[in-house]
Order: structure tokens, then sequence, then C-alpha cells
């Protein structure tokens, strides 16, 4: 796999301080990387204080320019229902939202992910990383949603990797929450692709 034979992707990473979006990021950035892809990173944009809301963009065999147009984006993982909606604008139509939530986004917006034809695919991210007793985890359980779906195109086996590489203190508690969240969308994606008995 090359990195000419792999199409553009813009992401845009959306939480809160504390959720670990730098994190997170240079999870993915450092993959993408690692498989040959030509990346570009924001820096992340917001307030880094705990509670402060905090974004970063991404791009994957992208042009130079970091920053991601508004209607121009593939996919937003967003470890926040509300930053998922406040930055909703930057999503193109047909693109894909990942969002930590038990129950997706608010009602009252579905008519517009309808007519912009955005997909969404929840998870309640926090509670599984409660459940493995790191609440900490909850940005790596993402990443291993986002992995089940292929919507990175970064095969899970190359997200262990890096985490191996990148945090050895915390690498059993990362890798744990990673496969956690991965198992978590396979049963989604097959839960959804069961036809149903007349």
């Amino acid at each position: 796999m090359t990195s000419t034979s792999t199409p553009e992707l813009k992401i845009v990473i959306a939480g809160i301080g504390g959720q670990g979006i730098v994190f997170l990021t240079r999870l993915i950035s450092q993959t993408a990387v690692n498989l040959g892809y030509r990346v570009v990173v924001s820096e992340t944009h917001g307030m880094s204080q705990r509670g402060g809301a905090v974004f970063s963009h991404l791009k994957v065999n992208g042009s130079d320019a970091p920053l991601i147009q508004r209607g121009s984006a593939d996919l937003m993982i967003a470890l926040d229902a509300n930053e998922a909606l406040q930055n909703m604008d930057y999503m193109r139509r047909g693109g894909t939202v990942f969002v930590n939530s038990k129950d997706g986004l608010r009602p009252e917006i579905a008519p517009h992910l309808e007519r912009l034809n955005i997909r969404v695919a929840s998870l309640p991210a926090s509670a599984i990383a409660v459940e493995l007793g790191s609440a900490a985890a909850t940005n790596i359980v993402m990443a291993g949603f986002v992995a089940a779906y292929d919507a990175l195109n970064l095969p899970l086996e190359n997200m262990i990797e890096t985490i191996k590489q990148a945090a050895s203190k915390g690498a059993e508690r990362n890798l744990k929450a990673l496969e956690a969240g991965f198992q978590a969308g396979q049963r989604q994606i097959e839960s959804a692709q069961k036809i149903p008995s007349e």
C-alpha cells in the first residue's frame, strides 16, 4: 500500500480539554506516517485547559494547508457530543461522524444530517473506558471504534504498533482500550448487517 494509491482524507477531531485530543491526533497521524502516508496536522485549537473546547485538523495525503475548510471534512471523531454539533459545519456532504455518545446526536439535527447524507456512528466510549478502569482512555476506545469501520484506512495492527512505540508506560491500558473499541465497532457493524427474519 503506497501513499499515492490512497485518496486525500480530511479529519476533524473534536472534544474538550482533558479528553486526550492531542494524543488521539498523534496516534492517528503517526500510524499514517508509519504506513508511508503524507500527513499534515494543524495545531490544536481552542482552550487547552480541562473543560474548554479543543479540536484539531488532520489531513492524510492532502495539501500543505493544515486547516480544513468548512464543508470539506470527510470524517469527524468527536469525544463529546456537544462538540460534534459545534463542529458540524466542517463536514462535507456524505461524510461520517464518529461520536462518543450513548444516544447519538440530538434528534433535532436529524433533518440536517439526512439532507447532507452525513452518517453518524455513536459509541458510549466513556462508559466503556470506565468499565476498563481508566476513564482517561476514552480517546483510545474511540480510535478502536473508528478502526473497526475502516474509516481511516489504518489497520488495527498498525495502531497497536504505534501505541507500543509511543506510550510504553500506559501501553497495556491503551491496548485494552483500543481492542474494546474495535470489538464494539465490529459488533455494531455485524448487527447492522443482519437481515431481519421474515
